[in-house]
């Protein structure tokens, strides 16, 4: 019988050390960390979902935008009319509570500048303010106009200015002939040596303080008759009959 040969048997495996288990990096400096990651996770930067909330942010912008200046606006308008508001509530009040007087208007003087080539007439009068704690500021714009039996034959500016509480003021105007020459009624009341009529129109703006509190622009009619003794560098006032109208 043939001899078994006996098997060889292999060769055993290499001693086990823990620190084979362990991955083997190059040298790294102190402080340096490395994250392991899993093969079948796959990791995007940015990730998927930052992508989409950057578009998402980048469309609402400009609406947002337009609805922050859309706020901005109403506001703006919503301030505009309270203030608005405040004001007529105020000038109601001063007009319903104080009751402010209107100012008295006199004629002090009348005489005649000019004849010829154009009239002119220069006009003194008086305005009594007999408001005790109210002022009254006159403003430009107003007019002046003087009539002969019903015709305006001149006319000129109100002048502005300001007037104290119990303050009586004597203001002169300077009115133009709007014809070309004298009236022929005034010169043959001169030679007749009879009184002339004439009616003395004014329309102005003002407005009246107390304290802090304005009063809204109001409107002032003046309507004077008066009747002089003659044109000429003696003239006196013979009558007078002056009204103030609030509009």
């Amino acid at each position: 019988m043939e001899e078994r040969v006996p098997l060889s048997r292999p060769p055993p495996p290499p001693p086990f050390y823990e620190d084979d288990m362990k991955p083997k990096f190059p040298n790294m400096d102190a402080g340096t960390y490395v994250v392991q990651v899993p093969k079948d996770q796959v990791y995007r930067v940015p990730p998927p979902e930052n992508a989409k909330f950057m578009e998402l942010q980048r469309k609402s912008s400009p609406k947002k935008e337009k609805k922050g200046a859309c706020c901005c606006c109403y506001v703006l308008i919503l301030i505009i009319i309270i203030i608005v508001i405040i004001g007529a509530i105020l000038c109601g009040l001063f007009s319903v509570v104080f009751k402010p007087k209107d100012p008295r208007f006199s004629i002090r003087s009348f005489s005649v500048i000019e004849k010829k080539p154009h009239p002119k007439y220069k006009i003194t009068l008086q305005v009594n303010n007999p408001n005790s704690k109210v002022s009254i500021s006159y403003k430009q714009g107003g007019d002046v106009s003087l009539s002969l039996q019903r015709r305006k034959i001149a006319s000129g500016p109100y002048p502005a200015f300001h007037q104290d509480p119990r303050n009586s003021t004597l203001f002169g105007v300077t009115l133009k002939g709007s014809e070309g020459a004298f009236p022929k009624e005034v010169e043959k009341s001169d030679k007749k040596k009879v009184y002339v009529a004439f009616s003395l129109a004014i329309h102005l703006t003002a407005r009246m303080k107390l304290w802090l509190l304005h009063s809204g622009t109001m409107k002032f009619d003046l309507a004077c008759q008066l009747k002089l003794d003659s044109l000429t560098k003696t003239t006196r006032v013979l009558s007078q009959h002056c009204k103030t109208t609030r509009r």
